[in-house]
Formats: C-alpha cells, structure tokens, sequence
C-alpha cells in the first residue's frame, strides 16, 4: 500500500512541479510541445518496445484491441445523446469527452509503475483506441453535425496512424508477435534509459498543458461532461470486473483504463469544432487530477 500511494504521489508531485514551474516564470505552455515530441518521438516508443517484446500473441490480444474501437464507438453514441439538446459544438464536446482514453501520455507511466507486466494489454487495446482518436471519432462527430470538414477518410486516418510512432511501434511489435520473432533483451539496454524517462517526461508535458481558465456560464458544461464520463467508466469497469470472463489482471488494466484522463487529441479536435480552448483544457486538466485520484484508489482496493 505504501508502494503504491508514494507511486501515485510521485505523479502529482510532478505534475504540481510542472504547474509550479509555469507559474514562475521558468517554463511556459509553450515548452509543452517540445518536451511532447520528445515523448512521442524518444521515451514512449521505447517504453512500448521493451513491453511488448517477447509478447506472445493469443486471441486475447485481438479482443481488447476490439474492445479498444467498440468502447470508443459506443462512448461516442451516448454523448451524442446526451448532448442531444445542446449545440452542434457542445454536443461534439460531449462526444469527444466521453469517449478516448490518454494511454500513451498517462496510462501506460501509470500502470508501469504497478504493473509493468500489463504493458502488452496496454497496447492491444490502444490500437484500436488509437484508430479511433486519431481521425474516426473527429468524422463521426463532424457527419452528425453541421460542421463537415474532415469526414471519414481511411486513407487520412491512416496516414495519422503511420505517422505516429508509438502506433508505428505497436504495430511493428504486433507483426513481430505473429511472426514469433522478438528482439534479444540485451538490444534492448541501451533504451532502457529512455523508457525510464517516459514517467516523468509524460506527467511533465500533462502539467505544462494544463489550464484552469473557464468562460462565464461554462462549468456546469464542464461538470456534467466529467461527471457523466466517469459514471460512464464506473458502469463499463463494473461490467468488466463482474460479467467478464477475462484474467484478473486483464480486468484490472480494463479498470484503469476506463478511469484514465481524456484524450489531448480529443481536445484539439473539439477546438477545431468551435469549442472554446478554455472550456476544452479545462475539462481535460480536471480529468487529469480526477483519474489520477481514481486509478490510485482502484490499485489500493484491487
């Protein structure tokens, strides 16, 4: 217990530094975008390769990559209902935040600290998550509206995909996977380094991006949206805890994964509607402090 509660401290601490920090003077929002690309680029691949290697596919991984795109498909469904009665933008922010899940930036430092064994369920059921923030979500909120700009287009979501390393390294190790090849852990030491940076560089580039400016009259938007979110995530995770037949390991990385922060994607995507970028960070910097308390409450019970 103690392990785990000086774990999830050690993520708020960071997170509160990168506040700080901003707060100071010392470093700005804009620094954000330089210390994700090292994150994108450098520490999650890596953190993803060493894994995933030697990861032995079986039909498990194919069902949580499945449950990746179904969980997002039918999240996106009930914020349309949910915003029925809202404005085409609003209605698309409750689509957006109801749906897609932050694995890349916040789950997997989080769960690596816990459990590193989880990292391949990680990854299976963020490919089909990651197929769906990048691009599906965005056409499918935009052909239910009046705001079409994008629309469904595999070859575009595609080429976001491929131009994404971590889905590039998933995707690398899956077919390794089929084929039955794996890299030799001696190859990968000379990483490791790097995957121990991703924790605190991920956490770090959250904390920059952080925002807690709200335009007048937007925070009861902003609290039935993460209300209904987390209702949502309680409601899937008690189905998955209790009806699946799934390994309790498998349920437990289900668990944290519906109760992670909502996806930084999602947030640009929903400016790109015609959200406020107020409104958009705000909800998606209050996820953050929500999930982390959550998930830590979830590792302490389970």
């Amino acid at each position: 217990m103690i392990t785990i509660f000086l774990n999830a401290l050690s993520i708020l601490l960071i997170l509160f530094l990168a506040i700080l920090l901003k707060k100071i003077g010392l470093v700005h929002s804009k620094d954000g975008a330089l210390v994700s690309k090292l994150v994108v680029f450098i520490t999650l691949p890596a953190t993803i390769l060493i894994g995933v290697n030697q990861t032995r596919l079986s039909v498990l991984y194919f069902i949580l990559m499945a449950l990746g795109i179904i969980s997002n498909l039918v999240l996106v469904f009930i914020g349309k209902f949910m915003g029925r009665k809202e404005t085409v933008e609003e209605r698309g922010l409750y689509m957006f935040n109801l749906s897609g899940y932050n694995i890349g930036n916040f789950s997997i430092p989080f769960v690596s600290s816990f459990f590193p064994a989880a990292i391949p369920f990680l990854a299976m059921f963020d490919m089909g998550n990651s197929f769906m923030v990048t691009g599906t979500t965005q056409a499918i909120v935009e052909m239910t509206s009046e705001k079409r700009q994008h629309g469904f287009s595999f070859r575009d979501i595609s080429s976001v995909l491929l131009r994404n390393p971590p889905f590039v390294v998933y995707l690398l190790m899956f077919i390794l996977a089929i084929l039955g090849w794996s890299f030799p852990s001696t190859w990968l030491l000379c990483i490791r380094p790097l995957a121990n940076a991703n924790t605190l560089l991920s956490i770090f580039t959250i904390g920059l991006f952080m925002e807690f400016r709200l335009p007048k009259g937007k925070l009861w938007l902003v609290i039935k949206i993460l209300s209904w979110r987390y209702l949502l995530a309680a409601f899937l995770g008690a189905l998955i805890y209790f009806v699946s037949p799934f390994p309790h390991l498998i349920k437990e990385v289900l668990l944290l994964i519906f109760f992670c922060p909502m996806s930084f994607l999602h947030m640009i995507q929903a400016i790109e509607l015609g959200n406020d970028k107020a409104v958009a960070g705000l909800a998606i910097s209050l996820s953050m402090f929500i999930s982390l308390v959550l998930m830590s409450v979830i590792v302490l019970i389970l």
